[in-house]
């Protein structure tokens, strides 16, 4: 997925989320040192009861839903960027979509949220299903008339379904809406996408669905790439079952994960 510049100005926040991640957040690791696997287990049991706490919150967040959105994604960011517990430890990125429930929840018309929600939650954590039905949540908020980049979500939410669940029916949906909101946004100043050609661009996509393609491969592909940056046991487990029903398995080869046809046995 393509990193753009930022077409509106969302405020210190989103600011700073683009500048963290797209830096992989070393800054945030050098606090870190010493840190030992029981503490980091800790902190995540800990981190998990914080997030259901946040949850069962009233809906209205006693008027500060924002502050709590904000708090909820800069307290992600610190999660996503600890490679030391998230890689080294082994612990995963379990509590992604604990993240983007509260996240999306509090604050759906937080566009440039959805961004990081695709990537940690459908890639890293392997859970695309989970994914979709967040964006289905925070898309009932949008607005394409009042968040002119809304349209986004629907074709990030296309994405998802069309790599990782090979879902063709519903990525035609979803860009035939990215469509629709896209002409009904204004072009913004200093914008680098211009909405007309987006709307031109998920139609032309949504027409390349309407026959019946063969997305296997482009599956294989997308798991390929949550197995690369798969670290836990849960989420290896998820990459193992979903290439199974692609006809694929895992098998270890010099070290090293690959995904092979099921009828293959690799000699090492």
């Amino acid at each position: 997925m393509r990193f753009r510049s930022l077409a509106i100005n969302l405020g210190a926040i989103a600011a700073f989320a683009v500048i963290a991640l797209s830096l992989q957040l070393p800054k945030l690791n050098q606090r870190l040192s010493g840190q030992t696997l029981e503490d980091t287990r800790k902190a995540v049991r800990e981190e998990e009861a914080r997030l259901k706490v946040i949850r069962q919150l009233p809906s209205r967040g006693l008027g500060f839903n924002n502050m709590i959105a904000n708090f909820t994604f800069l307290q992600f960011l610190q999660y996503f960027g600890d490679d030391t517990a998230r890689n080294s430890f082994q612990t995963g990125y379990s509590l992604s979509p604990r993240y983007f429930e509260n996240i999306i929840d509090r604050d759906p018309r937080f566009v440039n949220g959805y961004l990081y929600m695709s990537a940690s939650v459908s890639m890293f954590a392997g859970v695309p299903s989970q994914a979709i039905a967040i964006y289905d949540n925070g898309l009932r908020s949008l607005d394409p008339t009042k968040q002119p980049t809304a349209y986004t979500v629907w074709r990030r939410k296309a994405t998802d379904q069309l790599l990782f669940l090979g879902d063709a029916k519903g990525a035609r949906e979803s860009y035939l809406k990215a469509a629709e909101w896209a002409e009904q946004t204004k072009v913004i100043e200093k914008s680098l996408e211009d909405p007309q050609t987006i709307a031109q661009l998920s139609r032309e996509s949504a027409k390349w669905l309407e026959e019946d393609r063969n997305l296997k491969k482009a599956q294989i592909g997308a798991w390929t790439i949550v197995l690369q940056s798969a670290v836990d046991k849960k989420t290896l487990e998820t990459v193992a079952q979903e290439l199974d029903k692609l006809g694929m398995k895992i098998e270890i080869k010099d070290g090293q994960s690959v995904i092979v046809p099921k009828n293959i046995v690799l000699k090492n």
